[in-house]
């Protein structure tokens, strides 16, 4: 499992975002509180952002978040009005190295994921890489599930919302044809101008999700709360939330 991050609103800099938080996501890497396995998200990290260009920027490394020395200068530097981030509890067999590392960008969108497909490699990939235009399929470059996953978002018509919910709904489908097997779903995917989360798992507890629709001035969905601010919300089990800045 891992824990996510996202932010929509009026720009802030990338510490009060990432760490200015008392339970920030830099604080669950190795403070999580509702992680249903796992004890700390040491395997890497990494946050995305839209550019001046307009176009997905993303800074991900495979080392803990306390650990990489570059966090600090990026904190007090970079100010967006958008930023999704990940720390990293690498699934058994899936490696940790860079292409492995969220968050992910493609086709103007950025996603992540937390959670994972129980024996990934033997059941879904294959099928997963048989939906895909050549041109998407090309673009993976890792072995994890989300970074498949997110490739058929991709690969989906519609709204941000469709995308994740057509894609979503075939991962369901063909895991009700494995039998036993398990898997934790929750998703957040963004264009910039709106966020798109969630919860979501099969033969399995959802991994935990909350939503604050006015943290700072901004939208915000998060593994764990933030802070002890009463408006934090958990999004319910197989439900999505929408979000604009």
């Amino acid at each position: 499992m891992c824990r996510i991050a996202a932010y929509l609103g009026p720009e802030c800099s990338l510490r009060q975002f990432l760490d200015a938080p008392p339970h920030s996501l830099a604080r669950q890497s190795w403070d999580a509180r509702e992680m249903a396995s796992a004890t700390v998200n040491a395997d890497g990290w990494g946050v995305a952002w839209y550019a001046d260009d307009g176009a997905p920027a993303i800074y991900r490394h495979t080392l803990p978040i306390w650990a990489d020395g570059n966090v600090d200068g990026l904190a007090r530097s970079l100010s967006r009005p958008l930023w999704v981030g990940n720390v990293r509890s690498a699934t058994s067999g899936l490696g940790t190295d860079h292409a492995n590392t969220q968050p992910f960008a493609g086709d103007g969108l950025i996603f992540v994921h937390n959670g994972y497909i129980q024996d990934f490699a033997r059941t879904l990939r294959a099928r997963i890489r048989a939906e895909l235009d050549p041109e998407i399929e090309q673009s993976i470059h890792g072995t994890t599930d989300s970074e498949y996953m997110f490739a058929l978002v991709r690969q989906q018509t519609g709204t941000l919302q469709d995308k994740l919910a057509a894609a979503l709904d075939k991962i369901h489908s063909w895991l009700a044809e494995t039998g036993d097997l398990k898997a934790l779903l929750n998703m957040a995917v963004t264009d910039g101008r709106q966020l798109v989360a969630v919860r979501s798992a099969y033969n399995a507890p959802a991994p935990s999700l909350y939503v604050h629709r006015d943290w700072q001035g901004a939208a915000v969905i998060a593994s764990e709360a933030f802070d002890a601010d009463p408006n934090w919300c958990a999004i319910n089990p197989e439900s999505f939330v929408t979000l604009g800045a």
